[in-house]
C-alpha cells in the first residue's frame, strides 16, 4: 500500500482552510469542501506507481485554493491556479477521471 500520508495532511490543510475564504459564500464553501473531501478519497486510492501526479494534485488543490482565499481577488492569478490544478488532475484523467471532473468543478466554483 502506498504513503499517502503526505496527500491526506496536504488535503486536510485545504479542506480545513475553505473556511477562511474572504469571499466565499457557505453555499460555495460547502460544495468546495465535500469536492475536496471526495477529491481527497480518490487520490489516496490511486495505485502506488500514481502517487507522485496525486501529491501533485494536492499540492495545486493547495495552491488553488491560497490563490482564492487572498482578501484582495486577482481573477487573473485564479484562473492561473485554475489552469494548474486542471492540468495536474488531466495527468490521472486515465486511471481516475473522476479527479478532472471534481477539478473542474472546483475550478468552475470560484472562477
Amino acid at each position: 500500500m502506498a504513503d499517502t500520508s503526505e496527500i491526506r495532511r496536504t488535503m486536510k490543510i485545504v479542506i480545513d482552510d475553505i473556511e477562511n475564504m474572504p469571499n466565499g459564500d457557505v453555499a460555495v464553501q460547502r460544495n468546495l469542501r465535500r469536492s475536496f473531501s471526495g477529491l481527497r478519497d480518490i487520490l489516496t486510492r490511486l495505485p502506488e506507481d500514481r502517487m507522485m501526479e496525486a501529491e501533485l494534485v494536492a499540492e495545486q488543490s493547495k495552491a488553488f485554493l491560497e490563490t482564492a482565499s487572498q482578501s484582495r481577488v486577482n481573477q487573473t492569478m485564479i484562473r492561473s491556479a485554475s489552469a494548474g490544478l486542471r492540468q495536474a488532475a488531466e495527468r490521472l484523467d486515465d486511471v481516475a477521471p473522476r479527479v478532472l471532473e471534481l477539478c473542474r468543478q472546483i475550478t468552475d466554483q470560484v472562477e
